[in-house]
């Protein structure tokens, strides 16, 4: 294997990680949005919604990182 089909390699499965834990995070949250609604806690939904926010945009942001890395790569 060559260091760029390793250096592929990695980036596929970091990027495959990362989608997964951003996904669970958001899991997270959204669960934890409902149960600030559910117990009438308003301090919960504010802190879900807002650190869901920002794992949006964490997301967004480095989904886009990653796509323009995979793009200026060269293709074998």
């Amino acid at each position: 294997m060559t260091a760029t089909q390793q250096t592929k390699t990695h980036d596929y499965y970091a990027t495959r990680i990362m989608l997964i834990g951003m996904t669970m995070g958001l899991a997270c949250m959204a669960a934890l949005f409902i149960a600030g609604l559910v117990k009438g806690n308003a301090g919960m939904v504010v802190m879900a919604s807002s650190c869901a926010a920002l794992l949006g945009g964490t997301w967004a942001s480095t989904s886009a990182a990653a796509k323009k890395k995979a793009a200026s790569q060269p293709q074998r």
